[in-house]
C-alpha cells in the first residue's frame, strides 16, 4: 500500500489560492502533508488580481500571471518522486509557490507623528500637522519578492502599511517645502499636494515593485495661535494690506466691549454711539476701500461684524444692499 500511495501521489493536483480576508499581500502555498514538490502535470490556477511566483532552491524561477497552467518537465524542471525511488520517494528538489496579490489595498492611514516646520511669508515659521489615506498595489512581483518579501510565509497589509505610511509622511514634508505655498493657500490645495506626493512616491517605489495608486491629504492643521490670527484677518478681510480698516475694526470691537461694562460709555447712550460710529466706519470702509476690495471681500467684512455682534441684522442687511448696488 505504501508503494501504491506513492505512485498515486504522482497524479496531477491543483495549486490555487483564494483570499477571503482581502488582507493578504503574499501567501506561500503548502500542502497539509508539508510536501512542496510540484509533480508532472500539476495545474496552477492564477486568478485575476494575482500572480504566482515560483522559487527553486531559494532562487526566483518564474512568474505566472492570471490563467490556468499545466506544469511539465519540459516547461518547468521539477523532479517527480518516481525519479527519487532509491531515496524512498523523497524528492531532492523543493519548489515553493507564492501567490502575490496585485489588487489595490485601499483605505490605509497616514499621519505626521510630530509637527512639521513650514516657512511662510505671512507667519514666518509655522508648525503643521497632517493626515490622510493612501492606496497601493504590487505592480512588479519579481522586484517585490526580491527587495521586500524576504523569507516570510505570509505577508499581511499590516506588515508593510507602516513602512509605506512613513514614506508618505516623509514625502509630504518634502513636497510642503518645495511647493512654497502659504498657510492660507493650503486648505484649497489639498488635491495639488496629494498629486505631487503620489508622483514623488512612485518615483521612489518603482524599484521595489510597489505603486501608490492614490494618496489623499484629508487635513492640515495649524497651531491655535496661527488659526486665531487667520480668523482675525479673514474676519476683517485685510490680510496686512489695509491697516486703516483693521484699526477701525479693532476700535469698534473695543467700544462694543466697553459698552457692555457697567457704566461703560454711559450705558445705553454709549451703545447707540457705538452703533452710529460703527455704521459710519463701515460706510467709510465701503466708500474708500471699495476700489481696492471686491464685493465678496466687503461682504465678508460686514458679515464678520455681524457675527461679532457689532452690527445688528438690520444694519447688516442695509450695508449689504449698498455693496451689492455698486
Amino acid at each position: 500500500m505504501g508503494l501504491l500511495n506513492a505512485v498515486r501521489s504522482q497524479f496531477a493536483d491543483v495549486i490555487e489560492f483564494v483570499d477571503e480576508s482581502n488582507k493578504l499581500v503574499v501567501f506561500k502555498y503548502g500542502r497539509k502533508s508539508g510536501d512542496n514538490e510540484l509533480k508532472q502535470g500539476t495545474k496552477v490556477i492564477v486568478r485575476e488580481s494575482q500572480c504566482a511566483v515560483f522559487l527553486k532552491g531559494g532562487k526566483l524561477a518564474d512568474v505566472m500571471h492570471p490563467g490556468i497552467y499545466s506544469l511539465t518537465t519540459d516547461n518547468f524542471p521539477v523532479l517527480s518522486s518516481l525519479k527519487a525511488f532509491p531515496s524512498l520517494f523523497v524528492s531532492p528538489v523543493i519548489s515553493d509557490v507564492y501567490f502575490v496579490s496585485t489588487r489595490q489595498f485601499v483605505d490605509n492611514k497616514w499621519a505626521t507623528k510630530n509637527p512639521i516646520m513650514m516657512r511662510d511669508k505671512e507667519f514666518n515659521m509655522v508648525r503643521v500637522r497632517a493626515f490622510g489615506k493612501f492606496a497601493f498595489r504590487i505592480v512588479n512581483a519579481t522586484k517585490f519578492m526580491t527587495e521586500i518579501f524576504g523569507t516570510k510565509g505570509i505577508v499581511l497589509t499590516y506588515d508593510i502599511v507602516e513602512y509605506l505610511s512613513s514614506m508618505v509622511t516623509e514625502t509630504f514634508s518634502v513636497v510642503l517645502g518645495e511647493c512654497q505655498m502659504t498657510v492660507l493657500d493650503l486648505a484649497t490645495e489639498y488635491r495639488k499636494l496629494s498629486t505631487a506626493i503620489q508622483q514623488q512616491l512612485n518615483e521612489s517605489t518603482e524599484m521595489i515593485g510597489i505603486e501608490f495608486s492614490d494618496v489623499i491629504v484629508e487635513n492640515i492643521s495649524l497651531p491655535d495661535e496661527v488659526e486665531k490670527l487667520i480668523d482675525e484677518q479673514s474676519g476683517i478681510g485685510m490680510a496686512k494690506q489695509d491697516m486703516e480698516i483693521f484699526m477701525q475694526y479693532q476700535t469698534a470691537r473695543a467700544m462694543r466691549d466697553a459698552s457692555k461694562q457697567k457704566g461703560g460709555l454711559a450705558g445705553l447712550g454709549a451703545g447707540m454711539a457705538v452703533g452710529n460710529t460703527l455704521a459710519k466706519n463701515v460706510q467709510e470702509t465701503i466708500s474708500t476701500g471699495g476700489a481696492q476690495q471686491s464685493k465678496a471681500e466687503q461682504l465678508r467684512e460686514i458679515k464678520a461684524l455681524l457675527d461679532e455682534g457689532i452690527l445688528t441684522q438690520e444694519e447688516f442687511e442695509n450695508e449689504k444692499k449698498l455693496i451689492l448696488k455698486k
